[in-house]
């Protein structure tokens, strides 16, 4: 296939033509079982944002997968499947043999190919079998129960693959005593056995596992799945709510932190708007994440955040730095995107950023400012806000109620860095006589 010209097509041009000028070019797309399919997934790429040279490699390489399928034999969309995408890579990057940090050929290729693939079923054109699902000799239990916690608990579904997680690994080492006929009669010194040993030996965090099995054995004994209630058989890991103290960083560390963001840039308005809402509200990173354009009332200069773990929503007034810093990241922000949110990805498709996205750019702008260590993150910034808060005199209700809080006594963690009271209740050290 010939290159592609180098002048840039109009903006006015749709499907192929936005980026493609040669008639050898296009006639080489359009042929073959994707060939009618190219101009959608040409017009989806530029609706997304993507750029020139992005959107020709993606092109490129899906250009490339449709002479591999045409070379196989294969003349219809039907019969195409995602398990000839290894092997067109095989073919397609035989004679690639460099790799690195930055440069990825494979991994590229392959998301280009599923980035096709994936436009095809979203435009209805290719039909995925809907995949069989597995079927363990515990899922009789596993599923019912996780459907209770769905539906009478209303957990979060962050929450249950992480449940999902601590039960499966458990109940992958009782083999046949997890089936139906065998898991009512289980002895609890077999039970007993395997939890101490799969405590031991797991790799996940042993206090919110064991709250994983204890409340899961409950479950069977309250619905008569084993003879007797095994939670009493899960050891208790001990914690100490107010062991540590808050970890804080003072006045001067975040006004350093804030000023080391470059705020020029798309990138860096964005960043700065997140940090200072962070830092203005002590809010948590999935509150920035869930920032809605509808949240924010210009008009009455006042913000929403959502409720999070159980807590409030909080309204709250719209400082003016905050909208300042916002109203410079919403120049840049993507002004065609489907999403609500204010805060999205700075490449192409400009999805909106994760709550884990959102921390790990906190921490990296906090590491560039020379601020390295555990406490470096979202967290620290919500407790720096707590501590500043309580430092000049502000009530113990109304820092619940900027953080969300839906019973103060989750707030008075941070009595114990109160130091300006602490002082004034401690007592004298008695004198040596």
């Amino acid at each position: 296939m010939s290159k592609p010209c180098s002048t840039t097509p109009s903006s006015a041009q749709f499907g192929l033509e936005h980026f493609y000028r040669e008639r050898r070019s296009l006639t080489d797309f359009r042929r073959g079982p994707l060939g009618p399919h190219f101009d959608g997934f040409a017009t989806s790429l530029k609706a997304k944002g993507y750029c020139l040279h992005l959107a020709r490699s993606k092109l490129g390489v899906a250009c490339q997968f449709n002479v591999f399928l045409m070379d196989r034999g294969i003349g219809t969309l039907a019969e195409v499947s995602e398990s000839l995408i290894e092997p067109f890579l095989d073919l397609y990057l035989a004679g690639v043999r460099t790799a690195g940090e930055r440069y990825r050929p494979r991994a590229n290729a392959l998301n280009y190919v599923k980035s096709l693939l994936q436009y095809l079923v979203e435009s209805g054109a290719l039909v995925v079998p809907t995949p069989k699902p597995v079927i363990k000799p515990y899922s009789w239990v596993l599923n019912p129960y996780l459907q209770h916690l769905r539906d009478d608990h209303e957990l979060s579904p962050a929450s249950i693959d992480q449940i999902t997680k601590h039960l499966a690994s458990f109940l992958e080492v009782l083999p046949e005593r997890a089936q139906r006929r065998h898991f009512h009669t289980l002895p609890p010194e077999t039970v007993e056995t395997h939890i101490k040993r799969h405590l031991k030996d797991s790799p996940y965090n042993l206090q919110r596992l064991s709250s994983s099995l204890r409340r899961f054995f409950r479950y069977c004994a309250v619905h008569g799945l084993t003879q007797s209630d095994l939670s009493g058989l899960i050891p208790p890991v001990r914690y100490y709510r107010h062991a540590s103290l808050p970890q804080g960083a003072d006045d001067s560390t975040v006004r350093r932190f804030l000023a080391a963001i470059n705020r020029d840039s798309p990138v860096g308005a964005r960043d700065y708007a997140i940090a200072i809402l962070l830092v203005a509200y002590g809010i948590r990173g999935i509150s920035a994440a869930q920032l809605l354009l509808d949240d924010i009332d210009w008009q009455h200069s006042r913000i929403r955040f959502r409720a999070q773990k159980g807590g409030k929503e909080v309204i709250v007034p719209l400082l003016e730095p905050v909208g300042d810093a916002l109203i410079q990241w919403l120049r840049h922000r993507f002004p065609q995107s489907p999403f609500r949110e204010v805060f999205l990805a700075s490449g192409a498709p400009h999805r909106p950023l994760t709550s884990g996205a959102i921390s790990y750019l906190i921490h990296r702008s906090m590491a560039e400012a020379g601020f390295a260590g555990a406490g470096t993150g979202t967290r620290t910034l919500r407790h720096s806000w707590a501590i500043r808060a309580l430092a000049h005199d502000s009530p113990i209700k109304a820092i619940a109620d900027v953080l969300g809080h839906r019973y103060i006594d989750t707030t008075f963690i941070y009595a114990k860095v109160d130091f300006k009271t602490l002082r004034d209740v401690a007592l004298p050290w008695p004198q040596e006589r």
